[in-house]
């Protein structure tokens, strides 16, 4: 009888080809237990930046509020009240509601900020001033918050949440390997003026108590007459806060009672700041007070124009006669190429409102420009009106497009004031993946403004 078997060899090949198996099999196991664990650690840290952001949010977008009601008897109306608490240093001229201490210049990435709000009941009656504090302190990201007034009529004692001795600072997240806090650059700084206490306005003048222009008249006769660019009436000539205009040239055939198309007389002038009685040099444009246009930034243009009951420019047509106002290079008068005049009319009834505004940005930064309004009367008697510019001032605005600037001297109360924006960057881990948060938060509040 023939006996049969695995031979030695073949048990021995046998062996390895399970082993094989097995190592592979373990490993595809190791591998996918590995990726569910690191799957887990990234859903957990993906939902701890969400936790993170959304209570930060919440937290700092209150900074700054202000203006509580403030009860009165039944039958009286509520007034509104400001705490000076809700200020961080009255005293020394520090109205901005916040106090950042940047490590940049030290390099650890180790920020902390304080800032101050008020609390309000569900009518939005004044409750407490708190100041709220986020620091990293070994890795761990803290919160505390303080108590600095209260109203004793609505609360017995400060909330326990929130204790006036300063206690109770709250370990919000750990192994946090940085905590960056970065300002947005206010839309004018302080050092672009040398009066501080001056608004935003690039024209007639950025000192707040000098408001008064002069429109200076462009005009050449050319070779003919009766056409190019006409002088123009103004009163007061040598300027003030107000300015009419009068006299305009006509387009308007009054032989053929027809609108002419074979010529275009035009009243051009151009803004100037303060009084004079210099010589005007219509020809050079040197007399116009010169702005520069920054790029990506908001700016808006507006005047006002009264409304005259009796005054013929209310025989102004839209789409025939022509008002507009632009920006034309100082050396030369030409216009800003992608930068279009804006089009506007006078107010023809009582009820219309005389404020004309126009806001624009700029893909590049134009420097030496001047402003100037244009004029293409076409029918019977909009020529024979007047147009009075008051109020004119050229801003800058801000707007929710915010940039970042770490190097600010936040020194400077007047910038501080005006931060409209804070940015937080911080890097942490969670179940040894990586965390990263990178959140912009608008602080309307802050400082003076309301």
């Amino acid at each position: 009888m023939k006996k049969s078997g695995f031979t030695l060899v073949e048990l021995m090949v046998y062996i390895g080809i399970v082993g094989v198996v097995v190592i592979v099999a373990g490993q595809a196991f190791s591998n996918s237990t590995k990726m569910r664990v690191r799957t887990e650690s990234m859903i957990k840290a993906s939902e701890s930046v969400g936790e993170l952001e959304a209570f930060i949010h919440d937290d700092v977008a209150q900074l700054g509020s202000k203006s509580a009601k403030e009860s009165r008897d039944y039958g009286t109306s509520d007034s509104f009240y400001v705490s000076p608490k809700v200020y961080m240093d009255v005293d020394n001229g520090d109205m901005s509601s916040f106090y950042l201490e940047n490590s940049v210049s030290s390099g650890d990435h180790k920020d902390s900020l304080a800032f101050r709000r008020m609390r309000y009941d569900s009518q939005g009656h004044y409750l407490s001033v708190e100041q709220v504090s986020w620091y990293l302190k070994k890795q761990t990201l803290y919160r505390k918050c303080t108590t600095l007034d209260y109203n004793t009529s609505k609360l017995s004692e400060p909330p326990p949440e929130c204790p006036s001795n300063g206690e109770g600072a709250v370990e919000m997240f750990s192994n946090v390997k940085s905590f960056d806090v970065v300002p947005a650059k206010p839309a004018v700084l302080a050092s672009e003026y040398s009066n501080l206490a001056n608004s935003p306005r690039l024209l007639p003048s950025p000192n707040k108590d000098d408001r008064v222009f002069r429109l200076i008249s462009r005009f050449d006769n050319g070779n003919d007459a009766t056409k190019g660019y006409k002088a123009l009436n103004r009163d007061p000539q040598n300027g003030g806060q107000s300015v009419t205009l009068f006299n305009f040239a006509s387009n308007y055939n009054y032989t053929d009672q027809k609108m002419e198309t074979t010529w275009k007389n035009v009243n051009q002038v151009y803004v100037a700041s303060g009084t004079s009685d210099a010589t005007e040099n219509t020809d050079s444009w040197k007399g116009c007070t010169k702005v520069k246009l920054e790029a990506h930034v908001k700016y808006e243009l507006s005047f006002y124009i009264p409304y005259v009951s009796e005054d013929k420019s209310r025989s102004f047509c839209p789409g025939i006669d022509h008002m507009a106002v632009g920006f034309r290079y100082a050396k030369n008068g030409s216009p800003v190429a992608d930068l279009n005049d804006f089009s506007f009319y006078p107010p023809i009834d009582g009820s219309a409102n005389g404020t004309r505004s126009m806001q624009f940005s700029l893909d590049s930064t134009v420097n030496d420009l001047c402003v100037a309004f244009t004029f293409a009367m076409y029918s019977p008697t909009a020529s024979n009106g007047r147009i009075t510019i008051t109020d004119l001032k050229l801003n800058k605005v801000e707007e929710s497009d915010y940039e970042f600037d770490d190097t600010l001297d936040l020194t400077q109360f007047e910038d501080k004031q005006n931060i409209r924006a804070l940015k937080f960057m911080i890097r942490f881990k969670e179940g040894g993946e990586a965390g990263i948060l990178d959140l912009v938060v608008e602080t309307p509040g802050n400082g003076k403004k309301v």
